[in-house]
């Protein structure tokens, strides 16, 4: 059975890394993908498509440097748009989900404790159960394999915590910015696709975050100040080259008319 594991960001990526050599070791009728498996030549457009589509299991591997990342958010939703999928998110430096808004809110959390991944693991081998021609454990066998294989993951996870950004960043990861800037280039077919992807309520979510941001950066009043010029003009023209807005809407104009819209009601 297929999981997409979801990154975005230098720890997210080692995290998911490790996480797919894990998962291999424990239950071996999984599949574990990440986008780091990409075979030099291919394209991104159609391996990240296929494996979205494929995926049974979507795991969705959250720090505190990648909790408002587009590029989570887009996987995210379209792992969750498959109506006999699970999503889940993997949270390692996030001390509650409480911590976590917006969109990835909904998905169900598994904390990085002992207890949580087993729970993930059970839900993982009845959804190989449930497949057609799934090899699944036995409930004693998987509980067997967790407690031999779960102190290698929490070995390699804690060292991956405790790495600062600097040495992370020596490793040469790509960083969120290149990854969307690679994927606007090369996955021209999801661009055609992304608005099926998404709820107006994830749009609305996604807009939001970066009004308040913006609001937040300029000291306005609120977010109902951003349908004043210059701001509104200054703020579309900055997100209209932003990938993610750019897969979202046709063009600058629409998305400025889109932010018009939403906040040119007064909040009283």
């Amino acid at each position: 059975m297929k999981i997409f594991l979801s990154w975005s960001g230098n720890k997210s990526k080692l995290i998911a890394e490790s996480l797919r050599e894990w998962l291999e070791q424990v239950i071996q009728s999984t599949e574990p993908w990440i986008s780091t498996s990409i075979e030099k030549g291919k394209k991104w457009s159609k391996e990240i498509s296929d494996k979205l589509e494929e995926s049974k299991v979507g795991i969705i591997c959250l720090t505190r440097e990648n909790l408002n990342a587009p590029w989570i958010l887009f996987e995210a939703g379209a792992i969750s748009k498959s109506s006999d999928s699970y999503v889940c998110t993997f949270l390692t430096d996030i001390s509650s989900p409480t911590e976590i808004t917006g969109p990835l809110s909904s998905f169900q959390h598994t904390k990085f404790q002992k207890e949580e991944l087993l729970k993930l693991l059970r839900t993982i081998n009845s959804r190989i159960k449930e497949s057609k021609g799934g090899k699944s454990l036995n409930e004693k066998s998987l509980e067997d394999v967790f407690e031999i294989f779960y102190p290698k993951l929490e070995t390699r996870i804690t060292e991956i915590l405790e790495v600062t950004p600097e040495q992370v960043a020596e490793n040469n990861i790509r960083s969120d910015r290149e990854l969307l800037e690679e994927i606007v280039e090369s996955q021209r077919s999801l661009k055609e696709r992304i608005n099926d992807l998404w709820t107006n309520k994830d749009i609305d979510s996604i807009v939001d975050h970066y009004v308040s941001n913006y609001v937040n950066s300029k000291g306005l009043g609120s977010e109902y100040d951003i349908v004043d010029e210059p701001h509104l003009s200054d703020f579309s023209e900055k997100l209209g080259k932003n990938p993610l807005i750019r897969k979202l809407f046709a063009n600058s104009n629409d998305f400025k008319d889109f932010v018009k819209e939403k906040y040119l009601d007064l909040p009283f």
